[in-house]
């Protein structure tokens, strides 16, 4: 059985931990997974005409964060099919609603006490989720603030 799950990420290793919890919940399904961070748009026109999403995208990865996610895809090689990064732009609940739709997503994860660090043009979707009528489910770990990039992998690891 296939699903597609939503995981809101701020591009820290620690916000993963999200998805390690989901996946050893879901151990008998295929998932599809998207990681979502909310990012305004600029009011520019110029910023507008030459909008790159890979662009938005590439400038807020970390190589730490890819290599938490090539772990997390071999150690979950049975039911972790695919990790896409998505970003919204929408600032209303109808537009959240029509993301939901067109990327087919069935439930969504949230971190129960962890917050998503906002840097620049961050817009928070956590509000959002709560409210677009699908099951959210709130994963809880204990957090490791302070903690070297190297923990945190070690951590999402084990």
């Amino acid at each position: 059985m296939k699903k597609t799950i939503l995981i809101p990420t701020d591009f820290c290793i620690e916000s993963l931990n999200v998805l390690k919890q989901a996946l050893l919940l879901d151990t008998n399904k295929e998932l599809t997974v998207v990681l979502l961070s909310g990012q305004l748009l600029s009011d520019s026109i110029v910023d507008l005409m030459f909008y790159s999403r890979r662009k938005i995208i590439n400038s807020l990865l970390k190589p730490s964060f890819n290599d938490a996610i090539s772990i997390l895809k071999n150690r979950f090689t049975t039911n972790l099919v695919d990790v896409r990064i998505e970003l919204f732009h929408g600032l209303n609940k109808n537009a959240f609603k029509n993301f939901i739709s067109a990327h087919k997503i069935e439930e969504c994860y949230v971190a129960k006490h962890y917050v998503l660090k906002k840097t620049g043009n961050t817009l928070d979707v956590i509000d959002y989720i709560r409210k677009c009528n699908l099951p959210v489910y709130e994963m809880d770990w204990l957090l490791t603030q302070g903690t070297s990039e190297f923990d945190q992998l070690e951590t999402l690891i084990s």
